[in-house]
Order: structure tokens, then C-alpha cells, then sequence
């Protein structure tokens, strides 16, 4: 029984070992930033009295850097934008320490534009050609962004 000992204890630290790696591999390749669910984002369809502007798109002048970094990634990979200034852009504020761990980043990437800390817009629900110009109005923040 003792001359099994070892081979008990191997085995056993192969199994610990096995079961932890994958976890561990998962966290550490997956760079998937999970967030919490939050409030459900405003649609074209509920948006509250003045969200809008006269154009049918929200503003975008309250939105973060993270959050701005998030959307020009989400405008850049559905081609709503045509020029490299989106593209640009979205790397510079993403290349930024804390950007993309950020949840605001992770919403802009879905196409959450965030009003407020706590209010959120859903520009998806917006058609082709207002998403297009919540993008570009999006980009026109980036030299305010950029600098601070």
C-alpha cells in the first residue's frame, strides 16, 4: 500500500492541476470583458422627450472616451463610416491604459451609447443612415478626447 502512495499523489496533483489550467487559460486568452447587465438601453421608439435631437440621432457630447473608443470599434466593424478617422480614432482611445477594461467600452462596442452614467441608448436601433451620423458625430470628440 505504501509503495502506491506516490503514484496516488501524482495522480492526484495531474487531476488538481488538469482542472485548473483550462480556467486559467480561459481567463487569460479570452480578453472577453464581461459586464454586469445593466438597465435596458432607450430605442429609437422609447428614447425620453429631448434625446433626440431635431435630426432623430442622440447627442453625443456627454458620451466617455471609453465608451467613444467602444463605438468607433462597433462603427468601424459594420462599415457605417467610410474614412480611417473612426478607425483611427478608436485605436488611439483604445491603445489608452484602462479603455478597454473599462464597461463603458464593452457597451460602445455593442452599440450602446451612454447619455449618462446611467442612461444608455441603443443606436442600433436607429436606421443605416442615423447610425452613420451618430458614428461621425461620435469621431468629431475625438481631439477633445485625445487631449485630456
Amino acid at each position: 500500500m505504501l509503495k502506491l502512495r506516490p503514484v496516488f499523489l501524482a495522480l492526484t496533483g495531474c487531476l488538481a492541476l488538469s482542472a485548473a489550467l483550462p480556467q486559467a487559460h480561459a481567463a487569460a486568452t479570452a480578453g472577453v470583458l464581461t459586464v454586469a447587465p445593466g438597465p435596458a438601453p432607450m430605442t429609437a421608439a422609447t428614447a425620453a422627450p429631448g434625446v433626440l435631437d431635431y435630426d432623430g440621432i442622440p447627442t453625443v457630447e456627454h458620451a466617455s472616451a471609453e465608451n467613444v473608443g467602444g463605438l468607433m470599434y462597433y462603427c468601424d466593424s459594420h462599415k457605417l463610416v467610410t474614412d480611417t478617422t473612426v478607425r483611427s480614432l478608436g485605436r488611439q482611445l483604445a491603445a489608452r491604459e484602462g479603455i478597454r477594461t473599462n464597461p463603458a467600452y464593452a457597451w460602445g462596442g455593442q452599440g450602446r451609447l451612454m447619455l449618462s452614467p446611467t442612461v444608455m441608448f441603443d443606436i442600433t436601433t436607429l436606421n443605416r443612415d442615423q447610425q452613420e451620423a451618430v458614428c461621425s458625430r461620435s469621431a468629431l470628440r475625438g481631439p477633445d478626447l485625445l487631449a485630456h
